[in-house]
This record gives structure tokens, C-alpha cells and sequence, in this order.
């Protein structure tokens, strides 16, 4: 297979400027929305895989990776509208959504909010917990992001090494994770999302009420949950399968599908399973019913 790159671009809405990652490819569109604090890099192991049946494009969302970073609102109203913008000025019409951790979210947001402009919603590992079962309190206590400010590149790289499956860190996942940083001359990095725009995100998600959501949702979704029978903590993975269990049973068009032994960052550990899920999603539940 002769290898697939993305050319970086950007696109200006308003008076903010938005960097995307486009594969161009053939077929339906599709857009992939990262995870929070995340970035468009995310992708860059699954994409190449689609472009035979799909046209692909991964946006850097408002405050991530190098889009614009305002100081303001970051609700799914405001982040949801910077899509359905970007959908328009991209000519991308009726694409499906696939949504990683936060990106769910935001997918799903707008699949009940603008149903005529997704085709699909596949949410890979997110917008499946309900943040609202604890208080906020709680949630900013367990969920803020870890204080990485300044530690040296070559700290960080032990630190994700450490925690990560064997095998997994080769220099091309090494290269998406550090994307979520910026790098400075001393070799030192710094989140590209500020900590208080990441701080009112996680606050918009905690205040996201998922079932209601979920019954009305009308287009077709796959969700891809991941699980790590004996290295999950019992609780936590019992609390998610809950509530998988309870979107299967709000959403009316649904299908869902286990990743196992697959950690929350499935599109760096397990891009061929992922971009199979989104091929097989597209051929039988999106294009077959269009052309039916």
C-alpha cells in the first residue's frame, strides 16, 4: 500500500483561525473529532487507513493543538458550532462523525442538536459515562489534568513509557502524544490547551445530561467502548459497562462493540481494528441505506 500523508492546513472562521489535518481520500466524508486535550494527531494512524473509502479530515478543536485558544465560552454549543462552521467551509455535507473520548461528546451534541448534517456517529470510547452521577467537586478532584508544565521532553518520555502497554510507544505514537505540547528551547514542555480552557471544558461535560441525549439521537451509531478485563479497576469498569449497557438500550439505532484489551487511546494502540469498525460502519450503515 503505497503510504497516505496529511497535508496540514488551516481555515479562518470569523476571526478565529482553525489547523486541519486533511487526507483528501474517496468516498463518504468523514470527520474525526479528537479527545480533550488531545489533538488532530490523535488520528494519524487510522486515517491513512480509510482514504480508499472515505474522504478524511481532522480538525485541531477550538483551544487544542494549533487552533486558535480564545479566552471564552468552551460549551458543546460553542465548540459544536465551530464544526457545523467548519463543515460548511470544507463543502464536507451529511459526514460521519467519529468521535474519540470528548470528541464523542461533542459528535453526539451535535447529531441530537443538528441531525441533518451527520449521516453517523461512531463514539470510540466516549460519551458513555455521565459525569453527573458525582458532584462537581468530586469530578474536578478526580478528572483535573496532571500538572506537566515544564517537565523536560525526556522526563515525559520515561513517564509514558512506563505507563503504556509494551510495545505500543514507537516513534510515530511518541510524535501524536507530544503534539499535545509545545516544546520549548530548553527541551521542556507545556499543554497547548491552557489548564483553566481545560478546567471549563471538563465542567461543560460534567453539566452534559448523556441519556437525554441518547433518545434523541435519529442517525445510526457504533459505539466502540474499551475495556482491560484485570487491569481496569473493578469499579470504574463496572460503572462504564452500566453504562453502555443504558445508552443500548436510549439509543434507537444502535450497535456496540467491546475493544478488548485496548487501552482509552485506541487509535494508537489499535488503528487497524479502529479504521475497520469505521470502513465496515460506512458500507453497511451509511452508504447501503443512502442508496436503498
Amino acid at each position: 500500500m503505497t503510504p497516505v500523508y496529511a497535508i496540514d492546513k488551516t481555515l479562518t472562521l470569523g476571526d478565529l483561525r482553525f489547523h486541519y489535518r486533511d487526507w483528501d481520500g474517496q468516498g463518504w466524508p468523514v470527520l474525526l473529532l479528537h479527545g480533550l486535550a488531545s489533538t488532530s494527531h490523535i488520528w494519524d494512524l487510522v486515517a491513512p487507513l480509510l482514504v480508499e473509502s472515505a474522504r478524511v479530515i481532522a480538525p485541531d478543536l477550538r483551544g487544542h493543538g494549533q487552533s486558535d485558544k480564545p479566552d471564552g465560552d468552551y460549551s458543546f454549543q460553542t465548540i459544536g458550532g465551530d464544526v457545523r462552521r467548519m463543515l460548511t467551509a470544507l463543502d464536507m455535507k451529511r459526514p460521519v462523525v467519529v468521535g474519540h473520548s470528548w470528541g464523542a461528546r461533542v459528535g453526539l451534541w451535535l447529531a441530537v442538536h443538528h441531525p441533518d448534517q451527520v449521516a453517523g456517529l461512531i463514539m470510540l470510547d466516549g460519551g458513555i459515562i455521565d459525569l453527573g452521577v458525582m458532584s462537581w467537586e468530586e469530578t474536578r478532584q478526580r478528572l483535573s489534568p496532571p500538572h506537566l508544565d515544564g517537565r523536560t521532553v525526556d522526563e515525559f518520555r520515561e513517564t509514558i513509557r512506563e505507563k503504556s502497554p509494551q510495545g505500543l510507544i514507537t516513534p510515530v505514537v511518541e510524535a501524536a502524544i507530544l503534539a499535545n505540547f509545545e516544546i520549548d528551547i530548553e527541551n521542556r514542555i507545556h499543554p497547548r490547551l491552557p489548564r483553566a480552557y481545560h478546567m471549563r471544558i471538563l465542567r461543560a461535560m460534567w453539566e452534559q445530561r448523556l441519556v437525554e441525549l441518547y433518545e434523541r439521537v435519529a442517525c445510526p451509531v457504533l459505539i466502540l467502548p474499551t475495556r482491560r478485563e484485570g487491569k481496569d479497576a473493578p469499579p470504574l469498569l463496572a460503572r462504564k459497562e452500566l453504562c453502555v449497557r443504558l445508552a443500548g438500550e436510549r439509543i434507537a439505532d444502535v450497535e456496540i462493540v467491546w475493544l478488548e484489551d485496548t487501552i482509552h487511546d485506541a487509535p494508537l494502540q489499535r488503528p487497524h481494528a479502529v479504521a475497520a469498525y469505521i470502513r465496515r460502519f460506512l458500507s453497511e450503515r451509511v452508504v447501503r441505506e443512502e442508496e436503498e
